[in-house]
Parts: structure tokens; C-alpha cells; sequence
């Protein structure tokens, strides 16, 4: 090969390595805007986003062949390219990922508690808020119901003759369910069991009941030894498996009409007519608790507090469930001191420098911007500032947790706010050296909990029976204490980290 072909010959391979080199700088830079418009806001991959991304990777294989095996798209190889793409960002932001990789719609289990305290919140006589709170609730779920199973529980679990369709129609969903099981009776160590180990990944499993612990033969048993042995069950029955399983325990209030059953007399019910309280127990893995407040197909089903009779709530988890979206403010008029966000970070920020105290109030205040929103925690709860545990060398204090005002919301702080709902006011004396600082929000079981739990319930006419469940702190406690020891530390549900420097 002559010089002049030899250069021909370089110039024109260099040409196309160019070319080739350009077009998938290209196809990569299109991926990563998409990434983007998807993530950037949220810092949530859904079900949805999911879709789409797996669309642009299909008309694009060959120019993403390292995400594929074979001919199918590598899940865990595309959660590792998107973590990675988003960690190299300035800011960096950490991405969840909801709903994605499995069946488009979760299957659900639904158990429904038919003992004999059960049936009179059905009755003729009622309001009818039980039967709507739990038609509301299953109608709300997306996708085919008749993909989904019932169970009527009691004294044993048994499937429901019949599909969901059938079940909602029912005017009196517990005499459609008449003789099934041993209504005197409810084994939860065994209805437990079933909502831990037998609800996959792909699914929910939702028990309705008046948590009221009963054994087969309870006259003249003494109510403490009933307490002991409910947490001795919650004890046994909880265990590692919640390191990956959360629970949410809804508390309702609907309308009775009929016999209850005191703790000493199964077999002999006492007539009352008024309120009373039962219970919506869901449970799933921590990715499907989380992905009910994330993914919009299941924002109605989560949206507890607006079904007839919502009370409470309380999400039994082990650790660090959630991650909210948080970063500091540098224009507020509860701001006080000086400081500045350190060098590099742009929308958001989590680390300050340069902090001195105010020369006038003689400390520092700081307003944190969190998003409180997507969570299935009450909101009395997130905004206690006594739920909160704080680490760091010089003594940091939550002031004050408030929602976010249109006040708050100026241009130049509007892109610090992102999607944040409540400002955190923090505060502290003094700053002797650098150090980094963790805010946890603890998971305590709250005080209604204890409040509307009674240790008698012989008598019906007492004026709180309308508001108490029998032995219900006992029975928390001992699911509570499982979570507990299954947890690194003390359960929480998120937390916030940030440095400060001098």
C-alpha cells in the first residue's frame, strides 16, 4: 500500500470510528434526557416510567446491547446503569425503584375475620360503614379483581366459594359466609403465619378483623395470661421474614348491631348497639408498601384516611423504608448565622460550610425543605417533633416542623423546595468543629395504641368500649418487640445526613 492509500486508509477509518463513536454518544445522551424527564423530580422509577424506559430500549437494542441478555432486558443491569448515571450528577440523587420487573398489578389475598364479635358490623340494623369502607377498599385496587382470592378466617383459613364480583354484591357479606369455620375462635397465630410466609413478591395480602385475641377455650382464664400468650404468639410468629415484610395496621370505627363476645364468655355474647372499632391489615413486601404511595395506579387503594370510619394508622417496618426527597434553604426568614452550601451542589443541598453563628441571636437557625408526602404514616406523627432522633457533635434541635406556604416559595429558593412539603426548623448554639449529622424519623408504636387498648371489656356500657380494643397493646407490643429485635437498631423510617464545616 502506497503512502498516499495508507493515509486515505487512516483518515477514512478514523472517519468512521468518529461516526460511529458520535452516534452512540448520541443514542446514550437521548437515554440519559429520557432518564431525566422520568427521574429527575421525583427521583422515582415506577411502573410507568418502567414501561417507557423499556420501550427506548427496545427500538434501541443494538446500540444498548450491554443492558440486554440475550434478547431481554437486564433489570438489575438497567437499575445499575440508572443509579450510576444519577450518583455521577451534580447534585447526586439516589433513585428508588417501585413496582418495576414483576406483573403490572400485584395479586392480593384478602382475609376477612368471621368470628362471632365479627358479623354484627354487618348488620341489618347498621350504617352499612364496614361493608362501604371495605367495598371502597377493594374497588379502589387496580387492575382484574378476579385475579385476587378471599379467605374467611377464623378458627382455620378457608378459601370463599365464590370471586370478588360476588363477594362486593353481597348485601350481607357474613351471611354469605355463614358456616364456614368455627366462629367462637380466632387463630391469629395461624392467620399470621399465613399474611408473612405466604404473601409473594409479586403480592398484598389485606386482613380485616377486630384484632381481638381469643383462644378455643378462654372462660375463667385469667386476662393477663390472654396478654402473655398474644405476644408469646407475636413472638414466634414474627421473625426474620419481617426484615423484608412490612405491616400497616388501619384503624376503623363502624357501626354495631348485634352479640359481643367478652375475653371470659365466647359462648355467650352480650347485646350492644353503637360504635366500635376494627382493623385493615396490610401487608407486603417493603418495596409494595412503599410502591402504594408511589405508583399513581395505586394512590386511590392507599388513600386510607378517606374511607368512611378511617381512625389511625401505624406501619409496623424495620428499617429505613422510605426516602424523601430534602434539601436546605439559603433565603428564609427563619434562617439566622451565616453559611454557605458547599462548592458543587446546585438544586439541591444537603452539606453547608463557612457556618457561624448570628452576630444578634447568638446561633444558628436553618430551614431543611423534606417531602412528608407518600408515606403511609399518620400525619399528627411525621410532624411531632418528639418522633425524631438527631446525631451530631454539637447539640442540633428540631424547632419546629411546618407545612410549606406560598411565602416559602420564592424564584430563587423554588428550586431548592423541589418536591418538598414541610420545612424542618433547625437549631443549635454553636459549631466547634466539623461533623456530619444524621435526622431519623423513629419508628414508635404511637400512643393511640395504648389509649384505645383496655384490659376488661365485661362491660359493654362503659363509656370508652366504643373507642377500646381488647388486649390490643399486648398484641402490638409483641409484633412491635419482633420488629425491633429484627432491626439493625431502633426502627426507623428515614433519615437525613448532612455535613456541616466551619
Amino acid at each position: 500500500m502506497n503512502r498516499i492509500s495508507r493515509t486515505t486508509f487512516i483518515a477514512a477509518f478514523i472517519s468512521i470510528f468518529v461516526l460511529v463513536t458520535s452516534c452512540k454518544d448520541n443514542h446514550t445522551k437521548e437515554f440519559n434526557r429520557l432518564l431525566l424527564e422520568l427521574a429527575d423530580n421525583d427521583q422515582t422509577i415506577d411502573r410507568d416510567d418502567w414501561v417507557e424506559i423499556e420501550k427506548y430500549l427496545d427500538s434501541q437494542k443494538a446500540n444498548f446491547r450491554f443492558l440486554f441478555d440475550d434478547d431481554n432486558i437486564s433489570i438489575q443491569g438497567v437499575k445499575e446503569y440508572i443509579q450510576d448515571f444519577f450518583e455521577r450528577r451534580r447534585p447526586s440523587k439516589e433513585i428508588q425503584f417501585v413496582g418495576i420487573g414483576g406483573k403490572e398489578y400485584m395479586n392480593v389475598n384478602f382475609y376477612l375475620e368471621r368470628s362471632g364479635s365479627m358479623t354484627p358490623y354487618d348488620s341489618p340494623n347498621g350504617d352499612g360503614s364496614f361493608k362501604a369502607a371495605i367495598v371502597q377498599m377493594l374497588n379502589n385496587l387496580p387492575g382484574n379483581n378476579e385475579d385476587n382470592k378471599i379467605y374467611v378466617v377464623n378458627s382455620s383459613i378457608n378459601a370463599y366459594p365464590d370471586g370478588f364480583s360476588k363477594f362486593i354484591s353481597d348485601t350481607n357479606i357474613f351471611e354469605a359466609t355463614k358456616g364456614i369455620g368455627d366462629p367462637s375462635y380466632t387463630d391469629f397465630g395461624a392467620i399470621f403465619t399465613q399474611l408473612l410466609d405466604k404473601t409473594g413478591e409479586d403480592e398484598l395480602s389485606i386482613l380485616v378483623s377486630d384484632m381481638i385475641y381469643s383462644t378455643k377455650d378462654m372462660i375463667g382464664i385469667n386476662p393477663q395470661k390472654v396478654f402473655a400468650e398474644a405476644q408469646g404468639m407475636a413472638n414466634a410468629v414474627f421473625k426474620k421474614q419481617v426484615q423484608d415484610k412490612a405491616m400497616l395496621i388501619v384503624k376503623m370505627n363502624g357501626s354495631f348491631s348485634g352479640p359481643y363476645y367478652c375475653y371470659n364468655s365466647p359462648k355467650g355474647g352480650k347485646s350492644y348497639t353503637g360504635r366500635r372499632p376494627y382493623y385493615i391489615v396490610v401487608v407486603g413486601s417493603n418495596q409494595n408498601i412503599v410502591r402504594l404511595t408511589k405508583d399513581k395506579n395505586y394512590l386511590p387503594f392507599s388513600n386510607f384516611s378517606e374511607l368512611k370510619g378511617y381512625e389511625n394508622m401505624y406501619l409496623f417496618e424495620t428499617d429505613d423504608v422510605y426516602k424523601p426527597y430534602y434539601s436546605f434553604m439559603l433565603s428564609n426568614p427563619d434562617i439566622r448565622g451565616r453559611f454557605a452550601p458547599e462548592h458543587g451542589k446546585d438544586t439541591q443541598i444537603k452539606d453547608l460550610t463557612d457556618m457561624e453563628v448570628d452576630r444578634n441571636s447568638g446561633d444558628i437557625r436553618l430551614a431543611l425543605a423534606v417531602d412528608l408526602s407518600g408515606m403511609l404514616i399518620d400525619k399528627d406523627y411525621l410532624t411531632d417533633v418528639k418522633n425524631y432522633q438527631i446525631d451530631s457533635d454539637d447539640k442540633l434541635e428540631i424547632k419546629e416542623i411546618r407545612e410549606i406556604n406560598k411565602n416559602d416559595i420564592t424564584p430563587a429558593e423554588k428550586k431548592y423546595i423541589g418536591s418538598a412539603t414541610h420545612i424542618f426548623i433547625l437549631g443549635m448554639n454553636e459549631i466547634k468543629n466539623d461533623q456530619h449529622v444524621e435526622i431519623k424519623l423513629l419508628n414508635n408504636l404511637p400512643s393511640w395504641i395504648e389509649e384505645t387498648s383496655s384490659d376488661d371489656d365485661t362491660n359493654v356500657g362503659v363509656g370508652n368500649f366504643s373507642q377500646t380494643t381488647f388486649g390490643l397493646k399486648y398484641l402490638m407490643q409483641g409484633i412491635y418487640n419482633s420488629y425491633k429485635k429484627n432491626s439493625k437498631q431502633n426502627p426507623y423510617y428515614f433519615e437525613l445526613e448532612m455535613n456541616f464545616k466551619k
